[in-house]
């Protein structure tokens, strides 16, 4: 991916599959895809490796996120923060796992 690039955008295009069947929405707690807004976890994926090249949380994003310490909402993620370069390795539908 390139610097500055939305994790979720990115993913899509290259074919990666996100919308996790079993993700509760934030808000509502029911099913359903917000479609970028970040108000569901549909797009919710673990990083495994690699965190310090993502832009910081947003407080909502950590609110929505407090129980789950590497998971990250792909929509609100911005790969290569900074300018920087290197390695992530993610794990997608981490509610599958």
């Amino acid at each position: 991916m390139y610097a500055g690039e939305n994790l979720r955008q990115g993913m899509l295009i290259r074919g990666v599959k996100l919308n996790d069947p079993l993700a509760k929405r934030f808000d509502t707690k029911s099913e359903g895809n917000c479609g970028a807004g970040g108000l569901c976890r549909t797009c919710s994926v673990c990083v495994m490796s690699g965190s310090e090249i993502l832009n910081p949380q947003r407080i909502a994003e950590q609110q929505m996120l407090q129980d789950k310490a590497r998971w990250r909402l792909a929509c609100k993620a911005v790969v290569g923060y900074g300018m920087q370069e290197g390695e992530m390795t993610v794990r997608v539908n981490p509610n599958q796992w």
